[in-house]
């Protein structure tokens, strides 16, 4: 491919555009590298390539967090001294505001590259609400485009739904797995079941949890087979996190419980009680969860819960998800020939 027209380094099968540019889908040429020292390779090497790709393309779909340098926002400083430089589309997880050192120089990155950027593609509401004033940017640059569930139907349906008497959790980004680990304490007749790089190396694990590191397809064997599916996120974090987590459990019929106090994304897929449970994020309030669900009393709201999980979180599929994001970078392009 000599001249690229359309470059998509984020994980996502876009379309054609109205204009008849083809993707590329170029993230496929980015294989991470191991260790530290090849991680900062590839990542030259990727602020290299798309670079070069940049002086011959129209359009450009980068990745917010790739890689330790983030040599995508690093590509969209350079590309303000190009005569002419494609439309950008900055999507992904975004950005976490670090400590007030760290938060200078991530707000002067990001404004030094705004001037190569038309969108930004946050995944939650909460974010689009606070994402330009953090960063210093316009506010008509962010966009919404909400996330989707992941799962197959051939992977959902792979197996029985039968239950096996545990709660699961599993995930690695902005997880607080010690929160979890002190409910799990509380609750010593309960078995847990973590599927995550996080604790690895950590002591002192309740004798009724159990960590595990395991494949994609027996991570979803263990959440199938689990009684329900709990996220527990970091609190105050700048970025929404763990929807694909409790979408998919959903999509499978499972009540998720996630906290929401001080969390973004949240709510803007589940409602407390009636197709998941929100909790305050504190021990108490996921223990008080946990044993609703159990309670035989409420067998029937938790049928009618699990149906409504299920049914409700259809909405959020990948085609729904490719649609906005192309709509935003049809947007991008608008603006930029204007």
């Amino acid at each position: 491919m000599e001249h690229p027209k359309y470059i998509v380094t984020v994980d996502l099968d876009l379309p054609p555009l109205r204009s008849g540019l083809v993707p590329y889908l170029a993230f496929s040429q980015f294989a991470s590298a191991g260790g530290l020292k090849g991680e900062l390779f590839g990542s030259i090497r990727r602020l290299w390539t798309l670079l070069k790709w940049a002086r011959h393309c129209d359009v450009m779909v980068l990745d917010s967090v790739s890689g330790k340098i983030h040599p995508d926002l690093l590509a969209c400083i350079f590309m303000r001294f190009f005569p002419k430089r494609p439309a950008v589309v900055m999507a992904d997880d975004m950005w976490h505001k670090g400590g007030t050192l760290k938060y200078l120089f991530q707000k002067t990155l990001i404004q030094l590259a705004d001037r190569s950027i038309q969108r930004y593609a946050v995944h939650s509401l909460g974010e689009e609400k606070i994402f330009a004033q953090l960063w210093g940017i316009a506010p008509e640059k962010v966009k919404v485009c909400i996330y989707n569930y992941t799962f197959t139907d051939d992977e959902i349906n792979a197996g029985a739904m039968a239950t096996k008497g545990y709660i699961f959790a599993g995930g690695n980004p902005s997880r607080d797995y010690d929160l979890l680990l002190e409910t799990a304490r509380q609750l010593p007749h309960r078995q847990f079941i973590i599927a995550t790089r996080v604790l690895n190396g950590h002591k002192d694990i309740p004798a009724n949890v159990k960590v595990v590191q395991v494949s994609h397809p027996e991570f979803i064997r263990l959440m199938r087979e689990a009684d329900m599916v709990i996220t527990p996120l970091v609190s105050g974090r700048t970025k929404s996190s763990g929807q694909q987590t409790y979408l998919n459990a959903m999509r499978m019929g499972k009540i998720s419980i996630v906290n929401g106090k001080d969390v973004l994304g949240v709510t803007d897929y589940i409602q407390n009680y009636i197709n998941g449970i929100i909790t305050d994020g504190t021990q108490q309030g996921f223990v008080e969860g946990i044993e609703w669900v159990y309670d035989s009393a409420n067998r029937d709201a938790v049928n009618k819960m699990e149906q409504l999980a299920q049914e409700t979180v259809k909405e959020f599929t990948y085609a729904r998800y490719l649609q906005t994001m192309s709509t935003i970078v049809e947007e991008a392009v608008a603006e930029a020939n204007a």
